[in-house]
């Protein structure tokens, strides 16, 4: 009875449920796109921001910090000034190894008024290209050959040097192969390659500095506790964290003799652009779910107060508040359901149709949330109905069917 009752009356006013469901299904469909690119945003604005340049600095535990990739650089305090080149893939041995996304090895030096920066060109891993994604190549070409190299925009412009000219780098001929533009120190460096300059400064094997790529997770006040006030359990569950403190601890235990330090002008951008980020879309998702209830809190009012005659005469004949209230109720939700079916498919669509125009990548979303947006989409639809409902059941059979509704 009560399922041909439900039946029948989803047939009648078949243009204000369509409305209803339409307001549902958009509400909803916001809502599923916003927390489908909310949930997997956070590696893609890591990997955008990755072009900042590192977010992790490694120098040998005698050299003491004074800017970073993109504004850090190294001054040798002590005798133990270099990391053994060898130990440098220990960076990608940690527990946090997946999230490494780019690592780079250096050697600083200095012939009279040049500083000189040994590097790997390498696009990938262990190149410095694959940290700094930002620099670009205003002239020529990356450096190959062992007797290349780069010099930086802001060197060869008060230099006039260009590409294919040769220079004397610490009583060596240097072939300039490439003009770079990074935005930070480098755009005042010679950078050569890596063995290169080890042989010019008869240092095999050895460098001065890593800048490491790393996504994490943004900083919150337990990742800013002091491991060594931590419980073992506290410690355990940061470790067990992709913060940037935690990652850089792990490298540095991965690295012995070395001290591993957040680039916190880069670590702490991103945290912050993300939580906004985030709140932008919770705010639009909460006000989409709003509007949805709102439009069906007003359709649903118009609806009870045409059906108050029909109210009445179920109470008249016997019908609790509790069983009409079920019978309207499962209505409302089925057409909720309806409009959050419609709604969890488009804004599926919508998700990967802004992961394509915002981040050029896909959004991958869990099967869990469409239901998850179903299940909102009813209780969206019974809260936005409870009110006119309610009322319309307050109101007495009698004086209504006295009244001849």
């Amino acid at each position: 009875m009560i399922v041909r009752f439900v039946r029948d009356s989803i047939r009648r006013s078949p243009r204000r449920k369509a409305l209803i469901i339409t307001a549902i299904a958009l509400g909803t469909a916001v809502a599923t796109a916003m927390l489908g690119v909310m949930l997997s945003i956070g590696d893609k604005i890591n990997l955008e921001l990755r072009a900042a340049g590192a977010n992790i600095v490694v120098t040998p535990q005698a050299a003491a910090l004074t800017g970073g990739a993109g504004g850090v650089t190294t001054a040798v305090s002590g005798p133990s000034s270099d990391i053994q080149e060898a130990l440098v893939p220990n960076v990608k041995k940690i527990f946090w190894a997946l999230n490494i996304t780019g690592y780079a090895p250096s050697l600083l030096a200095h012939d009279g008024p040049l500083t000189l920066e040994g590097v790997s060109f390498a696009a990938d891993a262990p190149g410095i290209r694959s940290v700094n994604l930002s620099w670009q190549l205003k002239q020529g070409r990356w450096a190959e050959a062992p007797g290349d190299c780069m010099i930086g925009a802001g060197l060869a412009r008060r230099n006039n040097w260009a590409t294919g000219r040769d220079i004397n780098v610490l009583g060596e001929a240097c072939h300039i192969a490439g003009v770079v533009s990074s935005g930070d120190e480098a755009d005042d460096r010679v950078l050569l390659p890596l063995a290169r300059l080890q042989q010019l400064l008869h240092k095999p094997g050895v460098v001065d500095r890593i800048d490491v790529a790393a996504l994490t997770k943004p900083e919150d006040d337990f990742a800013r506790k002091d491991p060594k006030t931590m419980t073992a359990k506290e410690f355990e569950r940061w470790d067990c964290t992709n913060y940037v403190t935690s990652i850089a601890h792990q490298i540095q235990e991965a690295i012995p003799g070395t001290d591993a330090r957040p680039v916190r002008r880069v670590a702490d951008s991103e945290g912050k652009i993300l939580d906004k980020i985030s709140g932008l879309m919770a705010l639009i998702t909460l006000a989409a779910l709003l509007s949805a209830g709102l439009t069906v809190w007003s359709l649903t009012a118009t609806t009870m107060m045409e059906r108050r005659g029909e109210i009445a005469i179920m109470q008249a004949i016997g019908g609790a508040r509790w069983l009409v209230a079920t019978i309207l109720g499962s209505e409302i939700a089925l057409i909720g359901l309806a409009g959050g079916i419609i709604g969890a498919f488009g804004g599926v669509w919508l998700a990967h149709l802004v992961g394509e125009s915002v981040f050029h990548d896909t959004i991958e979303i869990s099967w869990i949330l469409p239901f998850l947006i179903m299940l909102a989409a009813m209780l969206v639809a019974l809260a936005g109905a409870a009110q006119p409902l309610r009322r319309a059941l307050r109101l007495e059979p009698a004086v209504i069917l006295r009244e001849g509704i």
